[in-house]
């Protein structure tokens, strides 16, 4: 017998060659399309009946769990409601939603949901109901607009349907979520069925559909971004715009300030205060472009300074002076327009 792989002679009763040790293998002769079959193939082959069930032999080629019952398999292989029902649910509140599933499949009623009633706009959006979420989240303004041309034609009218359909967009909802989740339920499991497969994959379709969503988390997370932001703007804006005012009030100060400085140095030379005001104003370096007019009052002295911070924010300051023995003349800063603007030392 000669080796296949290496090609050495070897006896014909030898199991291995001698020189690779490979195992020999004598070649069987394969049949060809001439050779006659064996006497007993073919009665094997012919007496062979068919199934039970195969009438006609329809169903030869039918996968080995297939049955007579429906053609469907046995009854491990059937997805009934309640399973269906639980695979679309999910883990959160199985057993309640499958309890009201059946009263309401029975004709009885859903019972009151309080998530439903409470945040019924959340829970739909937790529940998948991604069609019913939309409607309650615009109904409102839609039906505040009917109402609203209502009321304009027939005030009492409107205001009938305004309160009905005030109640019924509060209260409803916690009556009717069980119903609503049970029919968006049933919808989905025929869908899935009417796609057909086997049973695993059908839950594996229903679980996909069904179970619950993290949305309305990220919707209140965003609600509450906005609404800090909200708050913090509401907070901030005013602080900023109050800082804003109290700098440009101090500016007009401090050119009100210079121009009094002027004036006290006249009067401790000539020890009488002067009339051209507008001159010395002119004079001073630190104009302001928030100061739109100073006064002097010739008598006591006092300069009044006429601010205008914003076009909504003006006032005006007082500069009171005071002169001892030597005509040595010191300022108060006092207002009664600007006190939340003006700093500390201006609110004696």
């Amino acid at each position: 017998m000669k080796c296949h792989a290496c090609g050495q002679d070897n006896a014909d009763s030898a199991l291995f060659c001698t020189a690779c040790r490979r195992p020999l293998v004598a070649p069987a002769k394969l049949p060809t399309r001439l050779d006659p079959l064996p006497a007993t193939a073919a009665p094997a082959i012919a007496a062979a009946p068919p199934a039970a069930d195969d009438a006609g032999g329809r169903n030869r080629f039918a996968p080995p769990n297939a049955g007579s019952a429906g053609r469907m398999g046995d009854d491990s292989q059937v997805l009934t409601d309640e399973e269906a029902r639980a695979a679309f649910i999910g883990d959160s509140n199985t057993q309640y939603y499958l309890d009201r599933f059946d009263r309401i499949a029975h004709g009885e009623g859903g019972g009151w949901h309080w998530p439903g009633f409470l945040v019924t706009w959340y829970w739909l959006l937790y529940r998948k109901m991604w069609v019913p979420a939309l409607i309650y989240f615009f109904a409102p303004y839609v039906v505040g607009i009917v109402l609203g041309g209502v009321a304009g034609a027939a005030p009492t009218v409107g205001g009938v349907l305004s309160l009905a359909w005030l109640a019924a967009w509060l209260i409803g909802p916690g009556v009717l979520a069980n119903g609503w989740y049970y029919r968006h339920c049933t919808n989905r499991i025929r869908d899935v069925r009417a796609r057909g497969g086997s049973k695993e994959q059908m839950l594996a379709r229903l679980e996909a559909a069904g179970g619950t969503s993290n949305i309305a988390v990220i919707v209140l997370a965003i609600f509450g971004i906005v609404a800090g932001i909200g708050i913090l703007a509401a907070i901030a804006l005013p602080a900023y715009q109050t800082y804003t005012v109290k700098a440009k009030v101090a500016d007009a100060i401090v050119e009100g300030s210079a121009v009094a400085q002027v004036v006290g140095r006249q009067y401790e030379a000539t020890g009488q205060f002067p009339t051209d005001i507008d001159r010395i104003a002119q004079q001073v370096p630190q104009q302001s472009k928030y100061v739109r007019g100073i006064e002097l009052d010739g008598l006591s002295g006092t300069l009044t300074v006429h601010v205008e911070a914003t076009p909504s924010i003006a006032g005006a300051i007082q500069l009171t002076p005071s002169a001892d023995g030597n005509r040595h003349v010191t300022w108060a800063c006092s207002t009664t327009d600007l006190l939340k603007y003006v700093p500390r030392s201006c609110r004696g």
